[in-house]
């Protein structure tokens, strides 16, 4: 019989991926998609696709209760960039306590929880980001209660080139522009392919769950490919579509957490010395996928530029 997985976020990228990936796998786990827009484009995208939908905020207790009753697994991510977050910064630990709650009154199995290290402690207490703590304060609160669960280090996405326009064609000029905020041209940053392979990593935790679960339950998993600088990024793109760019450091994100959060990435780096990929993830049997993958499936058809 297959199995009922939670997925919040599930109208986002890191959700949206996973959802996608599961509702392939019908006679394996049917998917209750969490969105507090079931009426959204991308919501009734999902319900078309075999998904249930179901309407819930992360900031309501009672919805979260109903929404997971009957599920085996939960995927839980939340998003700093959502209004209730950004306007209230402490929101997310809740959310994510809330969504911790919920999984163990339903007594859910296996709950993934896609997460932060602490920036208060890779940088001692310099350099703070609210992005990071929350998510990490979570993860303390799974293994005071002691959910069954896993952790996700997430890299820096791929798709943000797109989501966020950071990368562009000059067609007057006949080059790739590579606008990013606050990250320096040497920084390299831990990068993770979100729709190939963070779903990838989480079906194969639900999968191997069963015979694995003393070994994998409140393990760390490093959901990155390699870490790469901007100027690697451009590489790329000059290797798959042989258009040449130039990279362009901008002052701000506009948001001040992201802002020091990218700072402690040019300071720190990600993850310290953890060799990526993952030797943990590649044990999974997941394969991983790199930039020029991203930049032929993905970049150069959004720029409309033809591959070598």
């Amino acid at each position: 019989m297959s199995r009922l997985i939670a997925v919040t976020g599930a109208t986002g990228n890191q959700g949206g991926s996973v959802a996608k990936l599961l509702l392939q796998h019908p006679d394996q786990y049917r998917v209750r998609a969490l969105t507090r827009d079931p009426q959204s484009p991308a919501a009734r995208w999902l319900a078309e696709l075999g998904a249930e939908v179901v309407k819930a905020d992360l900031t309501v207790p009672a919805d979260l209760a109903e929404a997971l009753r009957g599920c085996w697994g939960v995927f839980g991510v939340t998003n700093f960039y959502d209004s209730k977050i950004k306007d209230d910064p402490g929101s997310e630990e809740r959310q994510g306590k809330n969504l911790v709650d919920a999984a163990l009154a339903n007594g859910v199995e296996c709950f993934i929880w896609s997460t932060l290290p602490s920036s208060h402690k890779i940088s001692g207490g310099r350099l703070v980001s609210r992005i990071y703590e929350g998510k990490h304060h979570v993860d303390d609160y799974i293994r005071e209660k002691n959910l069954p669960a896993v952790f996700l280090y997430t890299g820096n996405f791929y798709e943000n080139m797109v989501l966020r326009s950071h990368v562009r064609y000059n067609r007057e000029l006949d080059r790739v522009e590579f606008h990013q905020p606050v990250i320096n041209e040497t920084t390299k940053l831990a990068m993770l392919y979100v729709q190939k392979d963070l779903s990838a990593v989480t079906k194969a935790v639900f999968d191997h769950w069963d015979v694995r679960k003393s070994e994998l339950n409140h393990q760390y998993l490093y959901v990155a490919n390699a870490r790469l600088t901007p100027l690697d990024i451009l590489a790329s793109v000059k290797k798959v579509t042989g258009k040449d760019g130039i990279y362009v450091r901008l002052p701000t994100t506009g948001v001040p957490d992201r802002d020091i959060m990218f700072q402690l990435y040019n300071e720190a780096g990600m993850y310290g010395a953890k060799e990526l990929p993952d030797e943990n993830v590649l044990k999974l049997g997941v394969q991983m996928h790199g930039i020029d993958d991203f930049v032929r499936e993905v970049l150069a058809p959004h720029l409309r530029l033809p591959v070598l």
